[in-house]
């Protein structure tokens, strides 16, 4: 089709292919623009679903006005071609910027953010991606990301209060049939089952880690063993892979990789607002980086030792030795109480058990640690906190409130059933010092 022309559009090269059509560099002679053309193929034109679908994007692509989504221009056909013109990125896909071993701090933060918050926009407007991978994140000359191919999108039934559009919310994908790109999909697509936004999120969770190593998570010879990586398998963690790397940013990953929606996060915004945290930590110097595989822990020396109190004195090695205990802790806890009954009691300047949640995994809050020694220490308790999240999180049927949402009710005053109530959480965790501690006398 190079050299030819479309209505008023001539076709000047081709961009690629996708799912729902290829893809062409056109000029538009009448309004003096470069824009990109996405054309159904004719021989697919006349299948009514699948023209239905290359609408749907269409509607769906328009009802999205984000500086990191791609434009839509118009809908048109001309000669019995169906075709949308939309904005044209000047720059190379994220598959093509992606070097071996991964991008730099600053350079993953400066594009998984704007990837976040283009996704956090498109599910606020009830659309899910359902494809997204490195090969549909374009970076512009002027560094600007651009999510393109919305061919996938597909709404979900909006809850209530969130704000609906005019889309059509029957899905046009059938029950059985995995749609999307086979490296990066989450379980369910693999599956066929029913998704929501939150399998975008175990997408975003792939192409983050692969920015940050330079290679993905799951890994398989053929398709069937990927899928199984996929479902079954936990991948390495990026700090283990990679020196330098933030431990949070490992958490973060996994978090977005967790099997189960449930115990994913459970919005864009979160991830966003988590990545947002971590690079000003970074910048500040206020978060230590990792050197690679973590060492082997020893054991404490004192059961009684202090767990948050840090002072210049203080050998560094009992950093280790004080999570273990508190850990240690936490599993008695919740030994006592999921194995027992509630007849066990709970040391309330530990961990306290709150009002039921509804049925499903048991979720726990870890509320920031109080640093009890010297002001230079404060890396300690934030250290402390950051690693409990994080070996927390890796435990089976257990979801982990996000540290964003829990830096809220940071020494507020209010009682630890308040905190579980407002988190909606079965579980809190806290340090001596805080003042939940004290507001833990007042009431639960």
């Amino acid at each position: 089709m190079i050299g030819s022309t479309i209505s008023h559009y001539r076709i000047t090269g081709k961009l690629g292919s996708g799912g729902m059509g290829d893809v062409y560099e056109a000029e538009d002679t009448e309004l003096r623009r470069k824009v990109a053309l996405k054309v159904l193929p004719e021989d697919l034109a006349s299948d009514p679903e699948r023209l239905e679908r290359f609408k749907r994007e269409a509607r769906a692509v328009a009802a999205l006005n984000h500086p990191n989504i791609i434009t839509l221009h118009s809908v048109e056909e001309a000669d019995g071609r169906h075709f949308l013109t939309m904005e044209l990125v000047e720059g190379e896909s994220l598959d093509q910027r992606i070097p071996e071993g991964g991008l730099s701090l600053d350079q993953l933060f400066e594009l998984a953010i704007p990837v976040a918050d283009a996704l956090a926009a498109a599910h606020e407007k009830g659309v899910v991606h359902r494809d997204l991978k490195p090969a549909n994140v374009m970076v512009g000359a002027d560094g600007r990301v651009k999510i393109v191919d919305f061919g996938l999108a597909k709404l979900w039934e909006a809850e209530p209060g969130h704000e609906e559009t005019a889309l059509e919310t029957e899905g046009l994908t059938k029950e059985g049939v995995a749609m999307g790109t086979a490296p990066y999909m989450s379980p369910e697509q693999l599956q066929g089952i029913e998704v929501d936004h939150r399998s975008d999120l175990f997408s975003l969770g792939i192409l983050i880690f692969e920015m940050t190593t330079g290679r993905r998570p799951f890994k398989g010879s053929s398709s069937i063993e990927l899928a199984s990586s996929i479902l079954k398998d936990s991948p390495d963690s990026v700090t283990d892979i990679r020196e330098g790397v933030p431990r949070h940013l490992g958490r973060i990953i996994r978090h977005c990789l967790e099997k189960d929606p449930e115990l994913r996060y459970q919005s864009a915004k979160d991830v966003r607002n988590e990545l947002a945290g971590l690079k000003e930590e970074v910048k500040s110097g206020e978060v230590p980086l990792s050197t690679g595989a973590m060492p082997a822990m020893p054991a404490p020396q004192s059961a009684a030792q202090p767990a948050l109190a840090a002072s210049p004195t203080r050998p560094r090695w009992l950093i280790p030795g004080a999570i273990v205990a508190v850990l240690a802790v936490v599993a008695l806890i919740f030994w006592m109480r999921l194995g027992q009954g509630d007849e066990a009691s709970v040391a309330p300047s530990t961990a306290a058990e709150t009002a039921p949640t509804e049925a499903g995994p048991k979720k726990i809050v870890v509320l920031p640690f109080e640093n009890l020694g010297a002001a230079e220490d404060e890396y300690f308790a934030a250290g402390m906190t950051e690693e409990i999240s994080s070996r927390l999180a890796s435990a089976s049927n257990l979801g982990v409130i996000s540290r964003s949402s829990a830096i809220q009710y940071d020494r507020t005053g209010k009682t630890l059933k308040q905190v579980g109530e407002d988190l909606g959480v079965g579980y809190v965790l806290e340090g001596p010092g805080a003042d939940h501690a004290a507001a833990h006398s007042r009431g639960r």
